[in-house]
């Protein structure tokens, strides 16, 4: 609570009685956050007054609102008269309210005080609005209620919002939008049919579906991710530490090509029934892959002891009712596959299934009926009927018989639950702990590291030994592609005799051998990784820890209709030796397949953009945020964590810019949904002001791109203008795929101020 007791100085006035004052919350004050209150240090001083009385002056306080200063506030010695403090207040107000156009006045609000009294009203009035004695003043008073109705934030907030609001710049407009309807702005090249053609070929290598794909992928092109894996590049130090900084309960493995980390726990075999192994990992991190390195090399010689059941739970449903019989039935079904050969619909093989529940059957009726019979086998034919419309007996029973009965350990393996959000993970968790309890089995979970770290001490996660859990780290993408790339050059080499054609857009088609696809794939990998590394630097970066999605961006890249006759024709001659200029390769990058450059739907997002629903444009507040996280990436000072710093200190800092809380804070959002900013916890979704934030892999990639010309050149078809005929120029050099020097020139500029 302020307080007018004690008060011997100026110094009191200020701490004891202005600063809380302004801070508490209604109705003990006017709740102005701290972050708007600049004090005398951070004030800007100005002559006031005339002649002999002229004076460099600074008041004690000013109070902001998204950088607008709206109050002024003067403090005095106890005993001081008020008369002078309020009008230099008034005079530094009117100083203020000059540094903007005419009718724009946000320094509205004035005040001065003793501690024994206070003077308060506008800046424009020569007399205050209120003279309160503040001897017998308190939380119900004239003077608390007189000040709360003039100047609380709320009153300061709708000040500011009609100051936004005059200030806010009419007519703005992009130039992409003068082009015509959404068709046309939205419109894509036609795909590179030679790049589609080869991408479609190789598919099944960069993106494998099936388990003989797999199996393929993971004996000739796995790489294996190790633990002391050093990193060269600064984007790859960048990628590294956007993990989660937590602590976890995880094992870390030395080297997926030699996981004896896990190797020895599955040697264990039936030891491992009735529990679940978590492989915890980002998305695209490789788990999948690691899953079937793991059946494929390096337990194959333990095949006899292992039975791997893969449920690809990408359809599953995500809700408790459905959920349990659509596991078990997808159990069976996997059993039937495991079982090939085995006439599955004899009443023989049908008995084996349920051999346990039948000679319990055979042990009380036999006896009594005689298996001979009539009554006796049509009881039997009852009870097998039973058992097969039971489907969690038939689930144990097909277990049982396809792996228990030979002697293996039943592994089944729920694939693809990463990729469903936090709650549908969780629930996933359920499931698996069901199936553990309920079957005979070791139930292999993949799990996402931002689930696993936030929950592993609440129920259900809990419950997991920490022995079972092991963590995955992505293998470098550039192994990744060259291993891929490779295989698919050593396939294409054994089919080199084919011949091939694709369409050229007058309507030809052009016949070639299969072996110029090599020479494509060749002559797109050297495209990737010399210009100064620049591909690789933002593949790597706009991917992050995703390989998967990294793989994605490179048969995008192969595709880009922005690759035409003229470059195939150039890579086809070289035999490959050929590079794409780097020119060409920064322009597929930004734009990939799209004509007209649109942040919201490109990988590569538009930093100089503003939101939409702004009171007032803020077309620098996302590169303002990058920028000043970028500079805090090796600071501790705020969280005692390299790099990160909360979102509420992000939002503090900002402020005094001119940038509206709310402003910051959406476009925090933004940047996080666009991987520009990482969280501690990796959650893009349900985010709050005491979350830790820092720069991502992606941040960094656009950081690096604000003096290359190709991405200056397509954002300003995306960048709002005031002026029609810079408007008209931009969209005539848009229209004409000319050079963007008048934009580049002004792009530029902004950059440098």
């Amino acid at each position: 609570m302020w307080t007018t007791d004690n008060i011997l100085n100026e110094s009191d006035v200020e701490q004891k009685f202005i600063y809380p004052l302004l801070t508490l919350p209604q109705p003990n004050g006017l709740e102005i956050p701290s972050s708007e209150i600049q004090s005398k240090g951070s004030i800007r001083r100005f002559n006031i007054g005339k002649g002999r009385e002229n004076k460099l002056y600074y008041p004690d306080y000013v109070c902001t609102h998204a950088g607008l200063p709206v109050l002024v506030i003067e403090a005095k010695a106890p005993g001081t008269e008020l008369y002078e403090a309020y009008r230099e207040a008034r005079l530094y107000a009117n100083e203020l309210n000059a540094l903007w156009d005419v009718d724009i006045n946000p320094a509205k609000f004035v005040a001065a005080t003793n501690g024994l009294e206070m003077w308060s009203g506008f800046y424009d009035q020569s007399e205050p609005a209120y003279k309160h004695d503040l001897k017998d003043s308190g939380i119900y008073s004239q003077f608390i209620s007189d000040i709360l109705e003039l100047f609380s934030w709320s009153e300061i907030t709708k000040h500011a919002a009609k100051v936004q609001a005059l200030m806010r710049p009419s007519g703005a407009f992009k130039p992409r939008r003068l082009l015509g309807g959404k068709s046309i702005q939205n419109q894509e090249l036609s795909l590179n049919e030679f790049g589609v053609s080869i991408t479609s070929s190789i598919s099944y290598i960069i993106n494998p579906q099936t388990v003989s794909d797999r199996e393929l992928i993971v004996s000739n092109a796995y790489v294996s991710s190790k633990r002391r894996e050093r990193y060269i590049e600064p984007i790859d130090r960048v990628v590294r530490v956007s993990k989660p900084v937590s602590e976890t309960k995880a094992k870390r493995l030395d080297d997926t090509a030699e996981p004896n980390e896990i190797i020895n726990q599955l040697e264990r075999g039936k030891e491992l029934e009735h529990q679940v192994l978590l492989m915890v990992g980002g998305v695209g991190s490789g788990k999948t892959t690691f899953i079937d390195y793991l059946k494929f090399v390096a337990l194959k010689e333990h095949s006899n002891s292992l039975c791997w059941l893969r449920i690809n739970m990408n359809n599953a449903p995500v809700n408790r009712e459905e959920i349990y019989r659509w596991i078990r039935d997808k159990i069976i079904k996997e059993c039937i596959s495991e079982l090939k050969g085995y006439d599955l619909s004899s009443l023989d093989e049908i008995q084996k299934v349920f051999s346990v529940e039948i000679n319990k059957f055979k042990r009380i009726y036999g006896p009594l009926y005689g298996e001979e019979s009539a009554v006796y086998k049509e009881k039997l034919g009852d009870e097998i009927q039973r058992l097969l419309s039971d489907i969690h007996a038939k689930t144990i029973g097909y277990l049982r018989y396809c792996c228990g009965d030979k002697g293996k350990l039943a592994v089944i393996v729920l694939d693809n639950c990463d990729k469903k959000n936090r709650d549908e993970q969780l629930l996933m968790f359920e499931v698996s702990q069901w199936i553990r309890e309920e079957f005979k089995c070791l139930v292999v979970l993949p799990l996402r590291d931002e689930t696993f770290d936030n929950h592993r001490d609440q129920p259900p996660l809990d419950t997991v030994l920490k022995d079972m859990v092991f963590r995955i780290e992505p293998p470098l993408f550039q192994h990744v592609l060259f291993k891929r790339v490779q295989l698919a050059l050593s396939k294409m080499k054994k089919e080199s005799g084919k011949k091939l054609s694709y369409g050229l857009p007058n309507g030809f088609h052009v016949e070639y051998p299969q072996s110029d696809q090599a020479y494509y794939l060749t002559s797109i990998l050297k495209s990737l990784f010399e210009n100064d590394r620049f591909a690789r630097r933002m593949i790597v970066g706009l991917a992050g820890r995703n390989v998967r999605r990294a793989l994605e961006l490179f048969i995008e890249f192969c595709n880009s209709g922005y690759i035409g006759e003229d470059e195939i024709l150039k890579i086809r001659s070289s035999e490959g030796k050929y590079s794409l200029p780097f020119h060409k390769v920064a322009t597929v990058l930004i734009r990939m397949n799209k004509r007209y450059y649109d942040g919201d739907e490109s990988f590569i997002k538009n930093l100089f953009s503003a939101s939409h629903d702004a009171p007032t444009p803020t077309y620098f507040s996302r590169l303002l945020i990058l920028r000043f996280l970028k500079q805090e990436l090796s600071n501790k000072r705020y969280t005692g964590i390299k790099g990160y710093i909360s979102i509420d200190s992000v939002k503090k800092k900002l402020t005094k810019f001119g940038y509206p809380d709310e402003n910051i804070e959406h476009e925090v959002r933004y940047l996080i949904n666009s991987k520009c900013i990482i969280t501690e916890h990796l959650r893009e979704d349900d985010v709050s002001d005491d979350d830790l934030i820092r720069l991502g892999p992606a941040g960094y990639v656009h950081l690096d791109l604000l003096h290359n010309v190709m991405y200056l050149s397509a954002v300003s078809e995306d960048t709002n203008f005031l002026e029609r005929e810079r408007q008209r120029k931009q969209l005539r050099t848009v229209s004409s795929n000319r050079k963007h020097t008048f934009i580049l020139r002004i792009m530029l500029l902004m950059l440098k101020t």
